[in-house]
């Protein structure tokens, strides 16, 4: 009979001895991360306020050509009326595109009462800040209304994850239509006139 090699004993004794310090320490982390996991997802989510049709509902800062201007503008305000919410960032190429084309929208309505226009701006993806928004409006002419998104917590109610992005909200409050990107002008408007009679 020939006698047993150092690697066997070595895995004989390894056998005998269970689990070495690197696995307990692997199960505790895991057990960690499983209580902590349970934990969070037993945690009730707030609720997000939405319009009476579903559209949710935020109060933002409005900014202008020379920075805050100290108005807040609440989204449910404007019930009864017809919305196209853009999402935008200063330095987003095709939300420079889309500026002179929204105007172009915006013009058609410029006598109705019944059609607004709201630009949400926010530091989202290039990290502008203010002094970029109002040097966008100066810069495009844009005379629609601009809010301020600092923390980009309207960005995610929205699920917005790229710009520009559009939606048109209706007169009772719901999201009618979203878009993304560069948007022809005859098709804004032909939504808007839809959702608008």
């Amino acid at each position: 009979m020939s006698k047993p090699s150092k690697a066997r004993k070595r895995e004989e004794r390894t056998k005998r001895k269970g689990i070495g310090w690197g696995g307990w320490i692997a199960i505790i982390i895991i057990l960690i991360v499983v209580i902590w996991a349970a934990y969070s997802l037993s945690q009730p989510t707030p609720p997000t306020p939405t319009l009476s049709g579903g559209a949710p509902d935020f109060t933002l800062p409005v900014i202008g050509p020379n920075g805050l201007t100290g108005e807040k503008i609440t989204l449910s305000s404007l019930h009864g009326k017809v919305i196209l919410l853009e999402f935008m960032v200063p330095g987003c190429h095709y939300c420079q595109q889309m500026a002179p084309v929204v105007a172009q929208v915006q013009a058609q309505y410029s006598t109705s009462s019944s059609v607004v226009f709201i630009s949400v701006a926010s530091p989202f993806i290039y990290g502008n800040n203010q002094n970029d928004v109002s040097n966008f409006i100066r810069t495009y002419g844009t005379n629609w209304t601009y809010l301020w998104d600092s923390s980009g917590t309207i960005f995610n109610m929205y699920g917005v994850t790229g710009t520009p992005t559009f939606f048109i909200i209706t007169k009772n409050g719901s999201v009618a239509t979203s878009y993304s990107g560069v948007v022809a002008a005859s098709t804004l408007i032909a939504d808007i006139n839809r959702f608008n009679s």
